[in-house]
């Protein structure tokens, strides 16, 4: 992934010239994977977390080892390092790039495979469906409670039990260089549909994200099970394809810097680091918007495999990245939105204060998480399979 500009290069750029609007980008970060939002070492070794004794996890002792399965690019440089120095703990990551890639990577091999996995939101009710994840040990996380009440009380994640912890949320929308687009005013998702940029547009390689962006358009819900309003969108969809370079959820941000495709259908984490890698004399050419009628919010979490064999590293590392202080840290590496209410204190005002990272109300009343719609995926994995095959 492209290099991220540093803190304070991001803090000079953003004291001259302020807070950008949910229209522009100006440091929009997030992913759904993000793929989405991103990192994949971590870190800085900050001394924030609790249970650097070793004592600090499940029920009993500090296994040694933690295998990791996550999106790319999400911590700050260094962040894993830090976290094996302090608990003691080697840990393996791998990655992924979209929900479905995940889930049936566990499909085949076995949950086993992984202690510590990070599903979407609407990832998590599907993997406890299928009894791929296990309760979450509260007790063993001391830093749950600095998370707003807000992310405490999940809709994706209902029930007595916790079966998920977030650790980042953001959006999806449209990401552009102006480069390209020229003087076309992006506002709406009918951008993605504009002839005038045929051959150089993506949209992400991801059915709901995907299927969302079009039943958006029409100004349906992006939940909808409504068998005529999803086939209304296999139908746009298949009538954009001709238009489209390329379904691409991982190289849209180096394509955006690089000035070969755009406008593309982003993830914020991605327009972001696009945004930065391109920032030069107080500015950059590529731009981010969540279009008018609405798109997703996503949020990222922290699930432990039903057959996890180091149940209380996973434990301990999710409470270490539930510090403020930590929190705070990969806030300021990432530019997502934060779910950590007790991080505030330590989040640059720049990212508390800028509406493309947390957007205002009426941005957020137009936004819905992607959720379980049961019996209705049939309906949306087959009008992908019919759109991808056009």
């Amino acid at each position: 992934m492209p290099q991220q500009q540093s803190t304070s290069d991001r803090r000079t750029f953003l004291r001259t010239t302020g807070a950008v609007s949910a229209a522009g980008l100006a440091g929009l970060a997030g992913c759904s994977g993000n793929s989405g939002s991103g990192g994949s070492d971590g870190g800085s070794g900050d001394d924030g977390g609790d249970g650097s004794d070793g004592s600090d996890g499940g029920d009993g002792e500090l296994e040694d080892e933690l295998q990791i399965f996550q999106w790319g690019d999400y911590w700050p440089d260094g962040f894993i390092s830090g976290f094996e120095e302090e608990y003691d703990v080697s840990v393996s990551v791998s990655l992924y790039s979209s929900n479905e890639e995940m889930f049936n990577a566990l499909n085949a091999g076995g949950t086993g495979q992984y202690d510590l996995i990070f599903p979407s939101d609407y990832m998590v009710n599907i993997l406890n469906e299928q009894d791929m994840i296990q309760p979450v040990n509260l007790d063993a996380l001391s830093n749950f409670g600095n998370l707003s009440e807000m992310f405490r009380e999940a809709p994706y994640d209902p029930g007595e039990e916790r079966f998920s912890v977030p650790y980042q949320w953001g959006t999806s929308g449209i990401a552009y260089n102006e480069e390209m687009v020229g003087d076309i005013e992006v506002t709406s998702w009918e951008t993605m549909w504009n002839e005038e940029f045929s051959g150089q547009m993506s949209m992400l390689d991801d059915v709901r994200e995907t299927m969302g962006a079009a039943l958006k358009y029409l100004g349906y819900s992006l939940n909808t099970t409504e068998e005529s309003e999803i086939e209304e969108a296999r139908e746009l969809l298949v009538e954009q394809k001709e238009l489209l370079s390329t379904y691409d959820s991982s190289n849209f941000p180096t394509n955006l810097i690089n000035e070969q495709l755009s406008p593309v259908h982003a993830w914020s984490g991605g327009a972001f680091q696009a945004y930065w890698e391109t920032f030069e004399d107080g500015s950059s050419p590529v731009n981010y918007v969540i279009p008018e009628e609405g798109g997703v919010v996503w949020v990222d979490t922290a699930a432990i495999t039903a057959e996890a064999e180091n149940v209380n590293a996973a434990h301990a590392f999710i409470n270490h990245f539930l510090d403020a202080e930590v929190g705070a840290e990969i806030t300021n590496y990432t530019y997502y939105g934060s779910p950590n209410e007790a991080a505030e204190e330590y989040i640059l005002d720049e990212i508390l204060d800028n509406e493309s990272i947390y957007p205002d109300d009426e941005t957020m009343s137009n936004l819905e998480y992607i959720e379980n719609i049961g019996q209705a995926t049939t309906l949306y994995d087959n009008a992908w399979q019919e759109i991808k095959s056009a």
